[in-house]
This record gives structure tokens, sequence and C-alpha cells, in this order.
């Protein structure tokens, strides 16, 4: 045994130091600034813009490590990163890699967060202008210029990826005007990249955020990615109590499809998460729509959306509510309705409301009209009363509603403006004949000043008394 024990050991020990220096040569390779570039340059063409890396190392156990990834914008304007990650993990094929090859088995994407801002308006001078070379005429007359193409760049060298993954990456997306429009939280994905390029695979996301009014969770489906374009045949989601099923393409130029449909969502979860009260809410909604457009070019969004609601109870927007605050409707207070439905187009900019109905047991409100990308409002809208209430209200009010075409209603016409945030309307000032403005207490100063002030029988002091 002894014989043999340090024949042994030194093959151990000899193929221990040739590992090791198999490491330390990948180290060093992996780490030149010959394979940055490669890599950078393989990176640049897959985004279509530079990328900057702060350091990179191997381990056998981690694979090759990118950290400090940033790409910067396409433009010139003041804006963030198109794109960071707190690391970028690569594990590849080592045979491969000796024979000059790089095949990258699996791409790991860690903490990444994406900004996409709308395309910058076409510039004449961003493009690259060919470049004026002088030199000599047929004839031999100096200067002579020649107008030469700039040189296209070389080709990078192929890169070989086989599979993707992204861990808690985060997205935002802006509108054409800087703000805001989307943002999700919690990216999860996990592709494969088959032989033609086109990627396949599947997504999580915890949370998103639509324009700070609605927030649907735990999204989840399947995608490919062909030749530019990106599709979600099976879009699944949570949304307040309910659930969120639907389709999205995604083309090379931006231009988005989308169909959706929304089933069971708790219309006191909704006013919740839109940051509204919704004490006393209940009920459901249903929802379906179809949405067309390119992104950035809100001019170019046509769709249409239709929206009800089941066992609906909650509290109206403010001026409904001071309007039965102050002629003692309880309908008005908090809304009990029988039925409920609405109608939308999109186009122009604007959701146009097509038609919206919302009925209780004794009142009947309907409006249509314009609401833009901005929140602002312009609805005509009527409020129907039964006989019933009509009497509670006596003739001094009711006197100024109209013939109604639903059988023992009558209404009146009323506006709402303003934004959704602010609504504005001129109920008030149509059912009283005051000029009131937004709130009741306009309407209070209105009713002081129309009464006689009393005249003052107190005992007054003479003058410098005592």
């Amino acid at each position: 045994v002894r014989k043999f024990a340090k024949p042994i050991l030194i093959a151990i020990v000899v193929m221990v130091l040739v590992y090791a220096m198999v490491i330390l040569g990948l180290n060093i390779y992996l780490q030149s600034a010959g394979l940055q570039k490669r890599i950078q340059m393989a990176a640049a063409a897959a985004t279509g813009s530079s990328v900057r890396i702060q350091g990179t190392n191997y381990t056998p156990w981690s694979g090759f490590q990118i950290t400090g990834v940033s790409v910067p914008g396409k433009t010139g304007r003041d804006q963030p990163a198109l794109l960071e990650a707190q690391s970028v993990g690569f594990r590849f094929s080592v045979l491969a890699l000796l024979r000059g090859k790089l095949v990258v088995t699996e791409v790991v994407i860690s903490s990444p967060t994406l900004v996409s801002l709308p395309p910058p308006a076409p510039d004449a001078d961003a493009s690259p202008s060919p470049t004026a070379t002088p030199q000599a005429a047929a004839d031999g007359t100096p200067g002579a210029v020649v107008i030469s193409a700039p040189e296209p760049p070389p080709a990078p060298p192929p890169v070989q990826i086989e599979h993707i993954r992204i861990h808690q990456g985060t997205a935002r997306f802006f509108d054409s005007k800087g703000v805001l429009a989307v943002t999700l939280f919690g990216v999860e994905v996990n592709a494969e990249i088959l032989p033609d390029q086109t990627v396949v695979g599947r997504f999580r996301i915890e949370e998103a955020e639509v324009g700070a009014f609605l927030r649907p969770k735990n999204f989840r489906g399947s995608f490919t990615f062909e030749r530019r374009k990106l599709t979600i045949p099976d879009l699944e989601a949570d949304w307040s109590g309910g659930a969120l099923t639907g389709q999205i393409a995604i083309g090379a130029r931006r231009e988005i499809s989308l169909e959706a449909k929304a089933v069971g969502v708790l219309i006191k979860n909704l006013i919740s998460d839109a940051g509204f009260r919704g004490d006393g809410a209940r009920g459901t909604l249903f929802s379906t729509g179809k949405f067309a457009g390119v992104a950035g070019d809100p001019a170019s969004f046509v769709g249409e959306a239709s929206v009800s609601l089941e066992d609906a109870r909650f509290e109206p927007i403010d001026f409904i509510r001071q309007f039965g605050d102050l002629l003692s409707i309880e309908e008005l207070q908090m809304l009990e309705l029988k039925t409920a439905h609405a109608d939308f187009e999109i186009r122009d900019r604007k959701v146009h409301t097509q038609s919206l109905v919302i009925e209780s047991d004794n009142l009947i409100v309907d409006a249509k009209g314009p609401v833009g990308f901005d929140g602002k409002m312009k609805l005509a809208a009527r409020l129907h009363l039964n006989a019933r209430l009509r009497k509670q209200l006596g003739g001094l009010i009711t006197d100024k509603f109209e013939t109604s075409e639903y059988e023992d209603y009558r209404q009146i016409p009323f506006s709402i403006s303003g934004s959704l945030r602010r609504p504005r309307t001129d109920l008030l000032d149509k059912v009283t004949g005051f000029r009131i403005g937004e709130d009741v207490g306009g309407l209070i100063r209105n009713l002081f000043q129309a009464v006689p002030a009393k005249p003052d029988r107190s005992p007054k002091k003479p003058p410098g008394g005592g």
C-alpha cells in the first residue's frame, strides 16, 4: 500500500494544481480587457445601446459574474439609465470556451431595474453625416472633394446563449409627457433561447401599479419573443379579490394590442387600492375590453370596454353625497344599486363614455361624454327621480325637473367637469337655483345672504361709556 500511496498522492496534488491553474487561467482570461470588450459588444448589439460594467469575477460554484451593469439612455436628454442590474451571472461551457467558442448555458440577472421612456422626436442632426475627403480630381486639379459614407462598425463576434433567468426585477414605463404610467414589482422570468433565437418561457410579477389607481397582483403566464415581437397568450392575475385574464402582443415598433377580462372584482378592495375610502362598500365588478396603439403615441390609442356591477353598495363621490345630505335623500348618501353598466370607447386621446347608467330603487343617474388621458372630464349627466322621491322633496325643487323617458320618473340635466381626482358639478346650482360652486358651504352662504339680517335690539353703551 505504501508503495502506491506516494504516486497516488502526487497524482492528486498534480490534478489539484492543474485544476487551480485552469481556474486561474480562466479568471485571467474572463477578466481580460479583450473578453470584456467582446461581452460589451455582444450586449450592445442586443440592447441597441452601450453597456457599462463595474467588474467581473469567476468561481466554479457561481460561474462568471458581472457586477454593476448599466445601460444608459439612447438620447442626450437628462434621464435615468434604461437598465441597471446588481449583477449578471453566466454559466458557460468550458469545453466550448477552450475551443474558442463562447456558449453561455445560463444567464441570471439579479435585481434589474428597467426604465422605459417614449422614443424622442426624430432629429435630423442625430444621424451620422457622411465624411468629406479632399482628393485630386481626374484632371489632376487639387481640392476636389469626394463624399464617402462612414464605414460600418465590425460585426460583434457571436455569443450563444441557451437559457436566461431574471430575479426580482422592477420595471417603470412612462407616457409621452414623462408621467409614470405603469410600474411592475417583483418580476421573475425563466426563458429558453432556441437555436433560431426565438425566446420562449414563463414569467411572474408580484404586483403592478397602473396609473396609481389599479393594483393587480400575482401576474403569471407564458410568452414568446420571435422576430422582435412579444406575445403573451395566457395572461392571468389576481385583482382586488377577483380574476384578470387576457392576452398581449407587442411588436417590433412598440405597437401594442391587448384583450382583457375581469371577473368578480370586489368593489371594496378596488376602492381601497385606488386610495379612496371603502367604508360600507360591497359588490362585484365585471369588465371586458380590447385596446391597440403604439407605445409613446397616445393619439394612436383605440379600443373599447364595458363595465358592469352586481349587488353594488358604495359611497358616491362628494358632489352626489352633498346633494343627498342637503335634500335628505338617503339613497344618495350610500348608493344601493339595482343595476350599473357603462360602455366606453378609446380614441382621440380620450376615453369616451358612450353610456353610463346606475339605478337604485328610486333614482337613476346616467351620463355620457369624454374623459381625457390626463383625467380631465366633461360629462353631460342627468338625475332621474321617481314620484316617491319627488313627493319627499316637495314642489319647490322638483318643479325644475323635466320629462324623463323612464316611466314615473322626471329628470334634471347637469354637467360633470374637473378631473377624476377632483370632480366638479353644477347639480346643486341646477336644483336650488343658487350659484353654489363646488361645495355645500357655498349654498349655505347664499342662503344666509338671502335672509335679511335681524335688527340688533341689545342695549348699546354710550360713547366712551363706562
